[in-house]
């Protein structure tokens, strides 16, 4: 017979990896948690200290106790500074959004709730709010913020860690996108409605295949809106290419026959 409080730790832990609560954030007091689980404030501390053990979060005296902040962040090493650094880092980051956000999107359009929903909902009108404010890293955070949302309604916990665990290095992405593409409005433009796509498919229309298209299309480009030079570097030809065949494949998948 599960223990009460390992119950209560197993209901918290959910919450962290579903992205309900999130690093840094407050969790409710002992008393609410008791009320909420119908178990003695004891057995609710017994299940925080496990947690804390975990390392999952962190009690202030006098403050309450918190998610760690640390939690997801595993990736932001010395080697993913490297990554950052190198003359293949963004082309390298780009490839890894797209790989896990046309998932993410797939994934959110066909089964997020309603919360979650909202949630993506919120997030881009704040993301319009931070676009006309013309401050580059609000506009990158709520940027960030808004892809991020996606992956927490794809309700993939694994997508989620990943997403959560490259934050800061998607935002610190994303400003750099944004700077060298701040001159060009035609592109900009493109960026503003392939977000507006990924909202609309995602939360009016609930299309997994046009929620996918449309982050395909917003990882392209991007891709080929940078580094001009480098046109005829192998890694915005290669996402292209990739982008292609993904697209062909989805457009088969549907009509082929069961073996």
């Amino acid at each position: 017979m599960v223990r009460a409080a390992d119950a209560i730790m197993d209901q918290v832990e959910r919450l962290i990896l579903e992205g309900k609560v999130r690093p840094g954030q407050k969790l409710p007091s002992e008393r609410a948690l008791a009320e909420e689980f119908d178990v003695s404030r004891p057995t609710v501390r017994e299940a925080i200290q496990k947690l804390e053990a975990r390392g999952l979060v962190q009690r202030r005296h006098g403050g309450g106790t918190f998610v760690a902040e640390h939690v997801g962040s595993t990736f932001l090493d010395p080697m993913m500074a490297m990554i950052q650094r190198s003359p293949d880092g963004t082309f390298d980051i780009i490839e890894l959004r797209f790989a896990l956000e046309s998932v993410a999107a797939w994934l959110a359009a066909d089964r997020a709730t309603e919360r979650a929903r909202g949630n993506v909902q919120r997030r881009y009108h704040e993301l319009q709010v931070a676009v006309r404010s013309h401050d580059l890293h609000r506009e990158a955070r709520a940027d960030a913020e808004f892809h991020l949302a996606i992956a927490e309604a794809s309700q993939n916990g694994i997508i989620l860690h990943i997403m959560r665990s490259i934050f800061v290095l998607l935002e610190e992405s994303i400003v750099r996108n944004l700077a060298e593409l701040n001159l060009d409005r035609q592109r900009k433009q493109e960026l503003a409605l392939q977000h507006e796509a990924m909202y609309r498919a995602i939360v009016l229309d609930k299309d997994p295949m046009a929620a996918r298209r449309a982050v395909r299309q917003h990882m392209l480009t991007i891709s080929e809106s940078l580094d001009r030079e480098r046109a005829s570097d192998t890694k915005p030809r290669r996402l292209r290419e990739l982008t292609q065949s993904a697209d062909l494949e989805g457009r088969l998948s549907p009509a082929t026959p069961m073996r």
